[in-house]
């Protein structure tokens, strides 16, 4: 008995050093017991540790907002960077599969780089880091507390071990207000760090771009791409109407020096510049459409007369001239040129207004969201005095052609043809009011009808006799020459007013009514393109007349339920909140259950519009499960 004893202890006593001196890494070999699975859980719960944050207190429908998952890692270990060496596991984000939440590019930061055995250097995080994830939010999102849970991949080593690639989830909860909500800025210390992904893409940089910088607090970068946004702004032909008034404004004036006609030049911008900041931030906080200032009649009739008087007083039929006692005041202080260079301004900045670009939506999404009215005033400043650069340029150096030789009249032709152009420019603001809509029907795009306006305006050209002004000559050649500029004037106006006009040919066949075409669309199981439009609208025409216009546009979109909302002369608020239409154009292409897959605030070219069309069907395919 007692040796059966004796070998119980023995036995006992020697599974006991067994356990003792075996290696924890043996504790693999033993799977069938789930010894090594229970280890690891233990050693990665205490070696990585992850929380999400977003960057704003709320987010309303239609909104972008970031979010930061941050990592902290235990003093001693490290997790592989992103990407990783190769056999290694690299860190990553698995984004979840959100119904109304479209995510970006994942933002990794860079690893340090440590020498491992065999491997050589590795890229690898040490202590705490923050991956960004750039989010938008569906405008049909409902208003309500939600969850996105993600998941983190990744494997933990110390100097002397790696453990097995591992999983952790991190849940976000995300606050969805309503669009009368203010919403604010939160988690500062946290997002600084990050630098979202921009792309190479100007227009795109500017949309993306700009509300990343002002969420993240970035607001050089913001200030950066707004003026870059509006140098871009400045190259389209939204603002084409502007280049002959601001060369009649400088370029038939008085002779004067570079330096002052560069003074000159920027006032006349800062006058378009102070206008364009005002109704930007009037325009965000009351929630119109920005440029919807150019459908108002009496704006246009306003503007118009203002451009008539300047180009009569072209012509010489009157000096427009203030009162002595305001003009000699004005002398003391540097003479009236400033003050009518800003005047000018300030109506050249409502004619601009209808201009708008990624980089304004950004800023007036901006301003209506965080109602923060003096930076928002700075920032559409910024915006209209990038925009306003080029007509720097343009004053500065237009005031150089009143240097030019005087004999045989060469001023008077200068005036002449910069009174023409500056009323066939009233002339086209005006053709959109409905007492002009006659002569508007009249207008085609066609070679033939240019050739007669071409005619027009040689004749117009011979009967005018540029080369002198109404003042000095008699009143028969007065009749003659106001016949010869009237017919000039129609000519010019029948070439500009039919290039607004869409060419003859192939057309999207657009339907009129939202509902009923989103209703259309989800029974038929059709995708959806949304074209906000004005008539005002530089962009919007372009798009029609240059791409909707292109065959294989047309071909493409036929498969679609294509959606035209005017909004020329009212806009419909709960479209306008509904789809967050800051300014035009907008065009949306989604389905018939509000899923947006893409959105264009600019003018784009037949070309890209086919990738974005290719883009479209190939998001809506997937989400569908290959069954669109």
């Amino acid at each position: 008995m007692l040796t059966y004893n004796k070998a119980i202890c023995l036995f006992i006593l020697s599974l006991t050093l067994f356990l003792i001196v075996t290696p924890i890494s043996l504790y693999a070999q033993f799977e069938d017991f789930a010894l090594n699975e229970k280890l690891t859980d233990n050693l990665n719960d205490e070696k990585v540790s992850a929380k999400g944050y977003i960057n704003l207190d709320g987010v309303q429908p239609g909104s972008q907002f970031q979010i930061a998952i941050v990592v902290d890692i235990a003093k001693g270990w490290h997790i592989n960077a992103y990407p990783a060496g190769e056999s290694l596991s690299p860190t990553e984000i698995v984004l979840p599969q959100a119904p109304n939440i479209s995510f970006g590019e994942v933002v990794y930061p860079t690893g340090d780089m440590l020498e491992i055995a065999l491997l050589g250097e590795v890229s690898v995080y040490h202590d705490t880091i923050a991956i960004g994830i750039p989010a938008t939010l569906s405008q049909d999102a409902p208003i309500e507390q939600m969850t996105l849970d993600f998941v983190l991949n990744y494997q933990a080593c110390s100097d002397e071990q790696c453990l097995l690639p591992e999983t952790l989830d991190i849940s976000v909860p995300i606050n969805v207000v309503s669009i009368e909500e203010t919403v604010q800025l939160i988690n500062d210390d946290i997002f600084s760090g990050i630098t979202f992904t921009m792309t190479t893409d100007v227009d795109d940089e500017s949309q993306g771009g700009i509300a990343g910088a002002l969420s993240g607090g970035k607001l050089w970068l913001a200030f950066l791409l707004i003026f870059v946004g509006g140098i871009v702004t400045s190259l389209t032909p939204c603002v084409y109407p502007l280049i002959p008034i601001t060369v009649s404004v400088f370029g038939a004036g008085e002779s004067t020096g570079i330096f002052r006609s560069f003074l000159l030049s920027l006032v006349y911008v800062f006058g378009i510049v102070v206008t364009y900041s005002i109704l930007g931030v009037a325009v965000a906080s009351t929630g119109a459409v920005f440029g919807q200032v150019m459908s108002n009649p009496y704006v246009i009739g306003f503007i118009s007369v203002i451009l008539v008087a300047l180009g009569l007083s072209m012509f010489g039929v009157f000096e427009i001239q203030l009162p002595s006692s305001v003009q000699n005041r004005l002398n003391t202080v540097g003479g009236t040129g400033f003050f009518g260079a800003f005047g000018m301004g300030t109506v050249a900045g409502v004619i601009a207004a209808p201009c708008t670009g990624p980089a304004l939506a950004a800023v007036l999404a901006y301003i209506a969201t965080t109602q923060s009215l003096f930076l928002g005033f700075w920032l559409m400043f910024t915006y209209a005095f990038g925009m306003g650069l080029l007509f720097i340029c343009i004053g500065t150096f237009s005031s150089t052609l009143s240097a030019l030789p005087r004999s045989g009249g060469w001023m008077y032709v200068l005036e002449n043809i910069f009174g023409i152009a500056i009323i066939t420019v009233a002339l086209f603001f005006l053709k959109d009011l409905d007492f002009f809509a006659p002569i508007k029907n009249l207008l085609q795009n066609s070679l033939p009808y240019f050739a007669i306006a071409g005619v027009l305006i040689l004749i117009g050209i011979w009967l005018g006799k540029i080369k002198e002004r109404f003042k000095g000559i008699s009143s028969k050649m007065q009749v003659r020459k106001a016949c010869g500029l009237l017919l000039a004037i129609v000519g010019a106006f029948m070439i500009v007013g039919g290039l607004s006009q869409p060419v003859a040919g192939p057309h999207v066949n657009w339907v009129y009514d939202e509902a009923a075409a989103l209703e259309t669309a989800a029974q038929e199981n059709k995708l959806v393109m949304l074209d906000f439009y004005a008539t005002w609208c530089g962009a919007c025409n372009e798009l029609d007349h240059k791409t909707f216009s292109d065959q294989r546009v047309v071909d493409r979109l036929e498969s679609y339920v294509t959606v035209k909302i005017d909004f020329s002369a009212k806009v419909d608020k709960t479209l306008k909140e509904k789809y967050n239409v800051p300014g035009l154009p907008v065009v949306i292409f989604m389905d018939g259950q509000g899923n947006i897959y893409e959105r264009i605030e600019k003018f784009v070219k037949p070309e890209k519009m086919l990738e974005i069309i290719d883009s479209v069907e190939r998001k809506a395919y997937t989400d569908k499960d290959g069954t669109l």
